[in-house]
């Protein structure tokens, strides 16, 4: 039956009445609201009309339910809802068919517009073109078996709150919300609700404008508090296929997806979502199977927040632009599972840190050329996460702000070529126990005011020395190999005395590193480098620790001074054991200054021997002869003493014989000397000359051969065990 262009005078009440045919009313006026509750009706159309309601709460239609092009207006309460009234009631409706509403405008003055709980549509729902609703469009917990379009519809909410809610809703193709081929913008002024919901198909946004909600009243309605917040709510939405924000979209408030178990989400350039200080996209503890893209260009105000989710591809935010956080924010992924790639390269953030704090990263996580700016606060932030691959800030990335690495561990590089990293108030830099298995890649730019390596642990060091900060803290960090970041030149890494300046230039003294540094150079065969360094660490600790604080009293610097001379010495003669072989010298130097000052005629003017008859020698001759010669035998004649044994006279003038006219050792200059200054040989030399006290300048020979005695004894000494440790087995 189709009526066109007739009045409807009354109330058209159809209410539980079965029509086995199509009713069609087509450009139809009505004064009274059209009551269909309960009917079984085959299809019907409603193209065209005004009427001031539509009642059909348990309507039955076998085909379709067509309402395109009318005009549904007013607000009427039913027994289906005791809060709130409506223009259009479907509750519990079942349609067979499709639910057409092309070019429709439902008005309710206010309140809800369409309210039409666990409806069922075996077709699809399509709200299209120039379709208007001024009011909430209520569809909790529908069922519908195609898809639900929104191709340029424009659902307004005059107090921002719920415009569109699909809570609980399942929809068995996708929810489209896209522009028209005429260039119509679809729009939502309030909140889309999708909490709960199962979509079997993708959700497409392309070309949308979605304005904020506002918080609902505190006790109003059976909503939660949170509903209304952001411009898409979807807590816990499934959706089997993608979601894609295509075109020129412009989100303000936010899009919460958190527990959701989603595709691939992915944003387009041109896109902005808009949330200062809020979360723009909410990810919270959600499950992606795919990847989620925010493609270049693409400019959010706001946080992104991937507190335990997990993302089962990349996390790609390539040259995007991020700015307004919440809680100083821009990437909150704690605890986050992400198995494929960060890319983060070229990324712009203004006012927030990324935050991978515990999270673990299949891949890696390249900033390559990222601007990061939080000044007073962390920039990037990876305490405690897993990066099976590689860390890059390199290539032009600049951090202001602190870069947070403590406790994490790298399977590959930490790279940091060409970075600029500043901070203030603390390090801009910290690493502290962090794990870095390939290798750690310093050749930044520029770094201030410090970095702190506490506790590194990773395979290559690759930096220049002269790049490093003033002050830094490298106490425990580990590492197998030196390598120098851009140098072609052989050898190039080794340069010990590069690596000394380095090493000197820690915030507090820790020798520590020190000997790091001395086992890698050994280990690759640079011994006496290594040796080097560690001479340094003992010169440098010698300046750190005789260092007096001001205001020390007289003693307490004389004492710091003797120690500090006592040491310089040390380093001096034997380089802090080091260079033992320095003592051969000293022993050479000793034994030509002792043998010079034997050569000379006063010293040996005070040398005495005694032979067994206590008679005295000089080097020139006898002086005392114990058995006086009888008197009138000749020169040179040899009488017996009170032993039998014989003795030559001394004549009145002594012959210059230094053997001592042959009854004792002759002596000479040179092996008194070896055999004063070298006791670990024997010439018999200072067991048969001394020098006699009574002499002028003998008393000061005497001393100054004890002297030459225990310096010897001492060096020569440090000599043998230098020999000795030449001999052992070097160590790996």
């Amino acid at each position: 039956m189709t009526l066109r262009h007739v009045t409807v005078e009354g109330r058209l009440d159809l209410s539980g009445m079965e029509i086995p045919f199509p009713l069609r009313f087509l450009d139809c006026v009505f004064d009274a609201p059209v009551t269909l509750d309960g009917a079984a009706l085959y299809r019907l159309t409603l193209d065209g009309c005004r009427l001031p309601g539509l009642l059909a709460n348990g309507l039955h239609v076998r085909r379709d339910l067509d309402l395109s092009r009318s005009r549904i207006s007013g607000a009427h309460r039913t027994a289906a809802s005791t809060s709130r009234a409506a223009a259009v009631w479907l509750c519990e409706s079942e349609i067979g068919g499709r639910l057409l509403c092309v070019d429709t405008v439902i008005d309710s003055g206010g309140d809800r517009a369409v309210q039409a709980d666990r409806m069922r549509v075996g077709g699809t729902v399509r709200l299209l073109h120039d379709f208007e609703a001024h009011g909430e469009l209520r569809l909790l917990g529908v069922h519908i078996q195609g898809s639900l379009d929104l191709t340029g519809a424009r659902l307004r909410r005059p107090d921002h709150g719920l415009a569109l809610n699909l809570a609980d809703a399942t929809i068995g193709g996708s929810l489209f919300l896209v522009d028209t081929q005429e260039g119509r913008r679809a729009s939502i002024d309030g909140c889309l609700n999708l909490g709960s919901a199962r979509i079997a198909g993708q959700i497409l946004v392309r070309n949308a404008t979605l304005a904020p909600g506002d918080p609902l009243e505190p006790g109003r309605g059976y909503s939660s508090r949170r509903i209304g917040t952001a411009a898409i709510s979807a807590s816990g939405l499934f959706v089997g296929g993608d979601i894609n924000i295509e075109g020129a979209c412009r989100i303000t408030g936010g899009v919460d997806l958190s527990l959701g178990d989603l595709g691939k989400l992915s944003v387009a350039k041109d896109c902005v979502l808009d949330a200062p200080g809020g979360r723009a996209l909410d990810l919270t503890n959600a499950q992606l199977r795919s990847t989620l893209l925010l493609e270049e260009g693409t400019r959010v105000r706001g946080t992104l927040r991937l507190s335990g989710a997990t993302v089962r591809g990349s996390l790609v935010l390539r040259d995007t632009e991020w700015r307004e956080p919440a809680d100083r924010s821009i990437i909150e992924a704690q605890a986050a599972v992400i198995t494929g790639d960060v890319d983060l390269r070229g990324l712009t953030a203004t006012g927030g840190q990324l935050q991978f704090r515990s999270a673990s990263l299949g891949s890696g996580l390249n900033a390559a050329g990222a601007r990061l700016e939080n000044p007073g606060g962390r920039t990037l932030n990876l305490q405690q996460a897993y990066v099976k691959s590689s860390v890059l800030i390199c290539e032009g990335f600049v951090s202001s702000g602190a870069v947070r690495l403590n406790r994490c561990t790298i399977e590959g590089r930490l790279d940091g070529e060409d970075a600029v990293l500043t901070c203030f108030g603390g390090h801009a830099l910290e690493a502290i126990s962090a794990t870095v298995r390939g290798g750690l890649y310093l050749g930044w730019r520029e770094v201030s005011p410090s970095v702190d390596l506490t506790g590194v642990s990773t395979s290559l060091l690759v930096d220049r020395p002269e790049n490093w900060p003033a002050r830094f803290v490298i106490s425990g960090l580990t590492y197998e190999r030196f390598d120098t970041a851009g140098s072609r030149r052989p050898g190039a890494p080794w340069d010990w005395r590069a690596r000394c300046e380095w090493l000197g230039r820690q915030a507090a003294f820790d020798p520590g590193p020190y000997e790091q540094a001395a086992r890698v150079f050994r280990q690759h065969g640079y011994t006496t480098e290594a040796e080097n360094i560690l001479i340094r660490q003992r010169r440098d600790a010698r300046r750190a620790t005789t260092r007096t604080p001001p205001g020390a009293s007289v003693r307490a610097r004389t004492r710091s001074r003797a120690r500090s001379w006592l040491d310089g010495l040390y380093g001096l003669t034997v380089g802090y054991g080091y260079r033992p072989g320095r003592a051969l010298w000293l022993v050479l130097v000793l034994l030509a200054v002792t043998g010079a000052a034997l050569s000379t005629p006063p010293v040996q003017a005070t040398m005495r021997a005694t032979d067994a008859r206590g008679n005295v020698y000089s080097p020139q001759g006898r002086l005392v002869t114990v058995d006086a010669a009888a008197s009138g035998t000749a020169a040179g004649a040899r009488e017996a003493g009170p032993t039998g044994d014989y003795a030559t006279p001394a004549g009145d003038r002594p012959r210059m014989d230094p053997c001592g006219e042959g009854q004792v050792r002759c002596f000479s200059p040179v092996f008194y000397a070896v055999d004063t200054v070298v006791p670990l040989v024997s010439l018999e030399q200072r067991s048969t000359w001394y020098p006699d006290e009574h002499r002028p300048l003998g008393a000061l020979v005497s001393v100054f051969l004890h002297l030459a005695t225990l310096l010897g004894w001492l060096l020569s000494t440090v000599v043998a065990l230098s020999f000795a440790r030449l001999a052992r087995t070097p160590q790996p």
